[in-house]
């Protein structure tokens, strides 16, 4: 039986490398890998999915970071540890809670903190039945160094609401309180956001965190038609259609006098098994440390400003037209955005202006 184990876990290995949808010969630099690892009570083989997920991780070629969301039972959560922990510190906060996620670093880690997002539901029918198993959203953060880095980075994991705009618009603020208290080193973002590439929660996102979106900086700057990582052919997948909904996310701002730039990447983690491992595809960014080019010109600055002054007044519309009364400090904090905007002065207009 162990014979044929590793037999199996060395033709995942080679089926691994087949199954990318976009591959590049990467420079020197390192690369992270995100995975929504499909595990709450209704997914089917979660013991059997998290063997082959474990060993996948491992393959090469390795990532230094990997950070996983829906790693929700203690036992699955072992797997993942005993499978990968040789490689990598594991940061798993989801022993503590049930926030399904879990960050591994083959590095140096400084420190780690979570925070639950302050609203996770706002009353539906499916947010009562996750208040009953105790499942929560939250965001994860690691200050961590690399091999190849010469700074400290903060990496964030997160999983944002599945059907709510609302509630990730809240969710989205939560985090960017967290990063204007916390701007002086680089960041990567990674996670399940349930939010498409078109989306407006995306879009708000990366304006109001001053975020790049890495894969689609690797693919020359837009998605091609038929990426996705939640998609219609995908047996588990309950959503029409193909769908980006996992991002790496790049903030520049803070920290030394360089850059984190994306040099290419992959959609990978189908699986070996006869049904795939998830009801997500992984995301696998290869980057470099530049130097500090990239500056906006005055012109393509006050677009940005525009538009994100836009997308905040967007933002508040939407929680102002939903009336629930728990979304008004909310709505008080995005006014005080649209005013920094609008004035040039505050501590988010601070952070707006190092975007690069």
């Amino acid at each position: 039986m162990r014979t044929i184990l590793g037999i199996l876990l060395f033709l995942s290995a080679a089926a691994a490398q087949a199954q990318m949808a976009y591959e590049a010969n990467p420079p020197q630099g390192f690369c992270m890998q995100n995975f929504n690892a499909y595990g709450p009570l209704y997914a089917p083989n979660t013991t059997e999915r998290m063997d082959w997920i474990g060993s996948l991780l491992i393959s090469a070629p390795r990532c230094r970071v990997v950070q996983l969301q829906e790693v929700w039972n203690s036992s699955n959560i072992d797997q993942i540890e005993s499978a990968v922990g040789r490689h990598y510190f594991i940061s798993s906060p989801n022993k503590d809670s049930r926030i399904g996620v879990m960050s591994m670093f083959d590095g140096e880690v400084k420190a780690t903190w979570t925070f639950d997002f302050n609203i996770n539901n706002l009353g539906g029918f499916l947010d009562e039945i996750r208040e009953t198993f105790g499942v929560k959203k939250a965001f994860h953060i690691v200050q961590a160094r690399l091999p190849e880095m010469n700074e400290d980075f903060y990496f964030v994991n997160t999983h944002l609401h599945p059907t709510s705009t609302e509630i990730r618009i809240t969710q989205i603020m939560d985090m960017a309180n967290w990063r204007l208290r916390n701007p002086h080193l680089k960041m990567l973002m990674s996670g399940d956001f349930n939010a498409n590439e078109k989306s407006f929660e995306r879009e708000f996102m990366m304006a109001v965190m001053g975020l790049h979106d890495s894969f689609a900086d690797a693919l020359g700057g837009t998605y091609p038609p038929g990426y996705c990582t939640y998609c219609e052919t995908n047996p588990h997948s309950w959503m029409p259609g193909n769908h980006i909904l996992d991002y790496i996310f790049v903030s520049n701002a803070g920290g030394a006098d360089t850059r984190i730039k994306a040099t290419a990447g992959e959609l990978n983690m189908r699986g070996p098994l006869a049904e795939p491992l998830s009801d997500h595809y992984g995301l696998r960014v290869h980057f470099k440390i530049a130097d500090g080019d990239g500056v906006l010109t005055a012109e393509q600055w006050q677009q940005r400003r525009d538009k994100t002054i836009q997308l905040i007044s967007q933002a508040e519309q939407i929680l102002v037209d939903f009336g629930d009364r728990d979304l008004k400090p909310y709505i008080n904090e995005l006014q005080s955005l649209r005013y920094q905007m609008q004035t040039q002065q505050g501590e988010y207009y601070n952070y707006f202006v190092q975007y690069r």
